[in-house]
């Protein structure tokens, strides 16, 4: 690694061309990132310098020169680190191009031309366009074909990174368009000293490493204002820098960099950019692979620990093995991540055969998301994926069970996040290393949503008296699978989708047939004062709606309605539940209970524990996170 000084921005770009390699993420930074860089620009004085940050680049092939038209030469550097900063800078460049170009003066004219020269792009040798900077596969085209383009085509941002590259073009058109607005004749001088100020006296460090496998020892975090390295970033550098280390024959470089390219590419095609995805990626492997016991995960720490060089000094071979092991298993538990997490895309479970099975798979895995209890499951999703990536059929039990458990354990009986975790985590690693069959997995789980969730207790929690469902986490789900099972029965689906009802707020959703604040003599006179504090918030007396605004306090009559009538009522929902009410004759509170009893006796029979099961298991208090399984306890008690 060498470092070459502290140059301008018109310096570093002189003679080289800067790709960025797709292992890398794709454009990360927001508008937040991107303010903070314009207000650096507008402190900095004329004269003065203002240091930018850092940019590491690696030369991977010294031969692989690009000669321009005129026959100038630039040499190729991939950029490790700053491609954030780089990226910005040019896009910042090209919205001050274009502005000069528009003045249609002469000498904005050349202006305009000189930037786009020197950091836009050239023309090669054979007349095509030579970029000073290319972006990893997943947004370059993106970035040539929109971001910096004269006429952006009619194509929008299909992924983050795109999306990003969208709001910065943007932000920075609207940025100059204010002082176009407010500085009439002297908006070409401003420009231009803009343009300086970037050229001239903003400064980088710049540092050549001689592989990439060097990344690793540089820094855990090397940008100064923008975004710090992820935890998935740093054990990728800190792969690369064990590789660095071996003096036997090996690839382990590429093949990290292949598989963090792949990673990367998955989880910005699933949506999964943040780094709270990240970090539940590498935390899910990690219970899934390695250890299931959650308080033992430090994040990129507790895997170096695991591959510390120290414990592997003479076996060089054994090194190699297991962080290849490692790099791959990431690769493959990703594809299962951005599966389970996301279910609904189009690409989702493409390792299964296209047929009925699959498309239950997508549907109950939807289901599993909509409970908004994922993490649990996760190792054993991915550990199934794994293991029998092929078989729609055992997954689909798994996340049916999963759905099952999450709804009965979580939601309905409140009990808490780690409730049954250590087990569902344990089964899951088991069932990935190969120690457990599917089957004998399957028998597990069994056992511990029976210790978590008794038969008995699942019916008392259902049949709480008084209790405050309009406030229950789980009433949203609860009530779309009932409008599910109503719409089933007539051989369709809801009208209204469940992203619909999930984006709503409650009070728009929700509808109390009794309404909360009843002033009307029809509901005074059916239902005393108890009556209304105790049954207004009961399951019975809810239901999801369109129209909440405009039913306000009515008597149920007018909400009823009939078919008809023109304005929003029961009758004429989209809610086939609505519908539903609609053939009631009156709301009191025997047709309130009437309600609850079918709505109870329904749930009773969806979320029913096959009757084959053994019910023979010692329930876990809900004070208490135990394992139920004597077998997994020893396991833990030895680790």
């Amino acid at each position: 690694m060498a470092l070459n000084n502290v140059l301008s921005l018109q310096q570093l770009f002189e003679g080289r061309v800067f790709r960025v390699p797709d292992y890398q993420r794709g454009y990360a930074w927001e508008t937040l990132q991107r303010t903070e860089f314009l207000e650096d620009l507008e402190i900095l004085a004329p004269g003065r310098e203002h240091f930018t940050g850092l940019v590491v680049l690696h030369e991977s092939d010294p031969r692989a020169q690009k000669v321009d038209e005129e026959g100038k030469s630039y040499r190729v550097y991939d950029v490790v680190d700053g491609q954030q900063r780089l990226s910005t800078i040019i896009l910042i460049l090209d919205a001050v191009r274009r502005e000069l170009a528009s003045l249609k003066h002469e000498t904005a004219q050349t202006l305009a031309e000189g930037i786009r020269r020197s950091y836009a792009a050239v023309t090669d040798l054979g007349g095509q366009p030579l970029y000073k900077l290319t972006l990893n596969s997943d947004c370059d085209h993106y970035f040539r074909t929109v971001a910096l383009s004269d006429q952006p085509g009619p194509e929008g941002p299909q992924i983050t990174s795109e999306r990003r590259l969208a709001d910065a073009r943007a932000e920075f058109a609207a940025y100059l368009q204010r002082w176009r607005d407010a500085s009439g004749a002297a908006y070409q001088g401003q420009l231009t000293q803009l343009y300086l100020k970037i050229a001239n006296q903003l400064r980088v460090s710049l540092y050549q490493v001689e592989s990439a496998a060097e990344v690793g020892v540089i820094f855990e975090v090397m940008n100064n204002r923008g975004k710090p390295l992820s935890e998935l970033e740093k054990v990728k550098n800190y792969l690369l820098y064990a590789a660095s280390t071996l003096s036997i024959p090996h690839e382990l470089d590429q093949a990290v960099n292949d598989a963090w390219g792949e990673i990367f590419r998955q989880l910005m095609a699933a949506g999964l950019t943040s780094s709270t995805d990240e970090d539940q990626l590498l935390r899910a492997h990690w219970l899934t692979a390695y250890d299931p016991q959650p308080r033992k995960w430090g994040g990129s720490k507790a895997i170096k620990a695991r591959f510390d060089l120290r414990g592997y000094q003479g076996d060089e071979q054994r090194l190699l093995e297991d962080l290849l092991k490692y790099t791959e298993g990431l690769r493959a538990s990703c594809v299962g991540y951005c599966d389970a997490r996301t279910p609904e895309r189009a690409e989702a479970f493409a390792s299964m055969p296209h047929s009925p099975t699959r498309n239950e798979v997508k549907r109950w895995s939807a289901k599993l998301i909509r409970t908004n209890v994922i993490a649990p499951f996760l190792p054993l999703l991915i550990a199934t994926r794994i293991r029998f990536a092929n078989d729609s059929a055992k997954y689909l039990e798994l996340v049916r069970f999963c759905e099952m458990f999450a709804f009965r354990v979580y939601r309905l009986l409140e009990r808490r996040a780690d409730a049954g975790q250590g087990d569902l985590f344990r089964i899951g690693h088991l069932l990935c290393t190969g120690q457990y069959r599917f089957d004998e997995a399957m028998g597990k789980l069994w056992t511990t949503l029976l210790a978590f969730s008794p038969e008995s207790w699942f019916r008392e929690a259902l049949r709480r008296e008084g209790y405050n469902w309009y406030e229950w986490a789980g009433l949203k789900y609860f009530l779309f699978e009932y409008e599910e099972s109503l719409a089933a029965k007539k051989g369709a689906v809801p009208r209204i989708t469940w992203e619909e009802v999930r984006r709503r707020e409650r009070a728009d959703t929700i509808e109390h047939i009794l309404p909360q604040t009843p002033r009307d003599t029809y509901w005074l006179d059916r239902f005393d004062e108890s009556e209304r504090k105790n049954l207004t918030h009961d399951i019975g007396n809810l239901s999801l709606t369109k129209d909440n605004a405009s039913y306000g306090n009515k008597p149920f009559p007018e909400k009823k309605g009939s078919p008809g009538l023109g304005r929003p009522c029961y009758a004429e929902s989209p809610f086939f539940m609505e519908r539903e009410l609609g053939t009631v004759d009156d709301w009191d509170p025997p047709s309130l209970g009437d309600r609850r009893e079918r709505l109870m006796g329904w749930a009773l029979e969806r979320w029913k524990i096959p009757a084959d099961l053994s019910a023979d298991v010692q329930a876990v208090p809900a004070d208490q996170e135990d394992a139920v399984d004597p077998d997994l306890k020893a396991e833990e008690a030895w680790a």
